[in-house]
């Protein structure tokens, strides 16, 4: 596992990660299946945003692709060491404030808000654009191939 990980208990996962996981992308797989692992096996908690799922459900609907839909359903809604959050009146208040303070686009500030309001010690992404965020990790994957 990634070594900023290791002390982490709740990873929020961005949706490229969840994406190179569920369609085995060769360069990022080797990353990210430990921490799905972890998660599975209740060692982690894993968190995400109904906006993630919006996210990685667009291209396989695209495609016609209804198996690879219901596989990204599996993984966020079927397990009971993921949480998908809500975007609720808290969040979006949160979200606006990172907008207006660190110049993040909406979907973005919308996910780092969930992931902060939910107590995540880690943000899994492949977003090098991302603004740290005090008391949680950002974890580029790009940076540890």
């Amino acid at each position: 596992m990634i070594g900023a990980l290791e002390g982490a208990t709740k990873i929020f996962l961005d949706s490229a990660p969840l994406i190179y996981f569920v369609e085995e992308n060769s360069d990022y797989c080797p990353l990210i299946e430990p921490i799905i692992e972890a998660i599975d096996s209740g060692t982690k908690l894993g968190l995400c945003s109904y906006v993630t799922l919006l996210e990685v459900l667009v291209k396989p609907l695209e495609l016609r692709r209804h198996d690879l839909a219901e596989r990204y359903r599996d993984l966020l809604l079927g397990s009971e060491n993921m949480r998908v959050l809500p975007v609720e009146r808290t969040v979006t208040e949160e979200a606006a404030r990172l907008r207006a303070e660190r110049k993040v686009g909406t979907p973005d500030a919308i996910l780092l808000a969930t992931a902060r309001l939910a107590g995540a010690d880690a943000f899994v992404t492949n977003d090098t654009r991302l603004p740290e965020i005090p008391g949680m990790t950002i974890v580029c994957l790009q940076d540890h191939i």
